[in-house]
């Protein structure tokens, strides 16, 4: 199943990906063709003939091969031996889509294993120098300037180097995810169509509310799932749509608590709604949801011990404000930059996904702004913005 899920990843990322059922298959594989092939992932634990034979093998048809291992325990002697020997790197079991992009990014983009290259295809300036402030720096400091000036040039190239490669991650990385967001909508085609058929039939022939209520749960839970997948997919690709009307505040409040407040109680989080505006937004319901919900996870997360999330909805001149604010851990004040960027990990919570960054997209694509302050150990409020529909 691990095999046929980073083919499926690989080859919808644009990659050419052979499988092999064992080590034998492999070798066989490659005798045929060996400079065909940029990287080789192989599983250290096989039957007949393990990765490392597998590797040693296959450097002897092709020293300089990268061979990538993967498994979920090794010995710390054993991993220092297949290092001195040449192993590109280890993933480590079980598989994270992170680890899977990672592994893409890293080990494909150069065809050598950790490294990321990139030419410049016509002149490029990355800093200027004026005359008279070059002649200011040798009269102030002469004796140094052969020392500083150099030194001042490459921390300017690695500086430019380090933010190509973050680029180049971020790309990788969204190309990945939006494979896997669409392995996931074709794999889920299915099992949803059976779901909903199944909630459609007992809503139909079922007198029992409380049946009929639990079947509503199903079918939302369902479309929930899939309408996530499908945001993912479209941030991927860099264009969400969104299909607006216009809401009531109050279905839009019932909506969220439907699919996210409902959770509070369980988190021992009070609930607090302000509501000074109650007239009507122009939104795409279901993904302005799924927005919210995204912002009232992470709330709940940072409240590991219980608190307060406060719901605030007014009108500021032409625009509608919808203030969540909890009153949790907070967000260090080094992790803010990057807080919208996807896969970047925010505080001390053991999530770096995309929810933060797919709900400013869907935000922006309702041509509103989201923003967020926040005090370490007080809380967080996240402010999102909408343009006042026209006679409200």
């Amino acid at each position: 199943m691990a095999l046929v899920l980073i083919k499926r990843l690989l080859s919808e990322a644009d990659y050419q990906v052979v499988t092999a059922q064992s080590g034998f298959e492999a070798l066989d594989l490659f005798r045929r063709q060996p400079q065909a092939f940029q990287l080789v992932l192989l599983d250290l634990t096989m039957p007949f003939m393990d990765g490392e034979e597998t590797f040693h093998r296959l450097r002897e048809i092709r020293a300089d091969m990268p061979v990538v291992l993967c498994t979920g325990f090794i010995r710390q002697d054993r991993l220092d031996r297949l290092m001195k020997a040449g192993i590109a790197g280890f993933l480590r079991k079980p598989l994270a889509p992170d680890e899977i992009v990672d592994f893409g990014a890293t080990a494909l983009l150069a065809g050598e294993p950790h490294s990321t290259t990139a030419t410049a295809v016509e002149p490029a300036l990355i800093g200027a120098l004026t005359e008279d402030t070059f002649q200011e720096i040798l009269e102030l400091s002469p004796s140094r300037l052969h020392m500083n000036f150099p030194r001042a040039i490459t921390a300017r190239v690695r500086s430019v180097n380090n933010h190509f490669m973050r680029e180049t991650m971020r790309a990788e990385r969204l190309r990945v995810a939006g494979a896997l967001a669409n392995a996931m909508i074709h794999d889920l085609k299915n099992p949803v169509c059976i779901a909903r058929c199944c909630s459609d039939l007992i809503t139909t022939e079922s007198v029992d509310a409380h049946l009929r209520e639990l079947s509503k749960m199903l079918t939302d839970t369902v479309n929930g799932i899939l309408g996530m997948t499908l945001d993912l997919l479209d941030y991927t690709r860099g264009s969400v749509s969104v299909s607006k009307r216009l809401v009531s505040i109050w279905r839009l409040l019932d909506e969220v608590n439907r699919q996210s407040l409902h959770f509070l109680p369980s988190k021992n989080i009070e609930f607090v709604k302000h509501i000074r505006y109650q007239g009507n937004i122009d939104i795409d319901l279901g993904r302005f949801v799924r927005a919210l919900g995204n912002v009232i996870e992470n709330a709940m997360h940072a409240m590991v011990r219980g608190g307060t999330l406060t719901f605030t909805i007014d009108a500021i001149d032409e625009q509608v404000m919808l203030r969540i604010s909890d009153t949790g851990r907070g967000i260090a004040p080094e992790a803010m930059p990057t807080l919208f960027e996807p896969f970047e990990r925010c505080g001390d919570l053991q999530t770096n996904g995309v929810g933060l960054a797919v709900a400013k997209a869907i935000v922006e694509a309702h041509g509103g702004k989201i923003s967020v302050r926040s005090v370490v150990d007080k809380g967080t409020t996240v402010d999102i913005r909408l343009p006042k529909p026209n006679g409200e």
